[in-house]
């Protein structure tokens, strides 16, 4: 996968191999950056341009930005969407039709019976489908005993799963992080062939599993 940003003359290589991370020293071209990326990711045209194979990627499909992680959660919304929708496709598998069947019945029995002595008249809509029980049962990751580091890795983890390879963009992630808890991250990511690029606005202890480009602050490439 290659990135291009011709208002900042990057033009580099992004490997399962290596993590790759731009420093930008100046404040205005990281600002334009990362707004270029966001605006993308909403559907909007940009200048940086992601490409496979010399084809250009749609943002939206191929990246997945981070730009907080105080607090950082796996449960983010569009990915529980995704793994609701993963869940109801497998409520009516041929393993778990049945199964899925008699809970509805179940639920029903026991609402109706609920209500059948009350002196007003009641209805119930039961759901289409199993996610409305999924939502009642706050069904969700659990990272509430995950380290940051592991809360991040989980994330792209299961972002893969559900959403399909992708280009993770992070932003100042090394402020948030130690050096040993970064190369710890980034072994796992390279080991799961995930592809990760870090945006950082100052340079930092140079790791064996990262390529490097600073550009300063007065847009000098390095």
């Amino acid at each position: 996968m290659m990135i291009a940003y011709p208002a900042a003359d990057i033009c580099c290589e992004i490997r399962e191999d290596r993590i790759r991370t731009i420093v930008i020293e100046n404040q205005h071209m990281l600002y334009s950056l990362v707004s270029d990326i966001c605006s993308q990711l909403e559907g909007n045209n940009g200048e940086i341009v992601l490409s496979e194979n010399h084809t250009p990627l749609d943002m939206r499909k191929a990246a997945d930005l981070i730009t907080q992680f105080v607090p950082f959660t796996v449960n983010q919304k569009d990915l529980i969407t995704k793994l609701y929708a993963a869940l109801k496709k497998k409520a009516v598998n041929e393993k778990m039709y049945q199964y899925t069947q008699e809970i509805y019945r179940s639920i029903g029995e026991y609402i109706y019976r609920l209500i059948e002595d009350e002196e007003s008249e009641l209805d119930i809509v039961m759901p289409e489908d199993i996610t409305g029980i999924l939502k009642a049962f706050d069904v969700r990751f659990d990272d509430s005993e995950l380290t940051l580091p592991e809360r991040i890795l989980e994330y792209m983890l299961s972002t893969s799963e559900f959403k399909g390879q992708r280009l993770f963009i992070t932003v100042n992630l090394r402020s948030y992080l130690t050096d040993r808890e970064t190369e710890d991250l980034f072994q796992s990511l390279l080991l799961k062939k995930i592809k990760l690029l870090c945006i950082e606005s100052a340079d930092h202890t140079r790791l064996s599993t990262e390529e490097v480009i600073i550009i300063d602050k007065d847009m000098c490439v390095i």
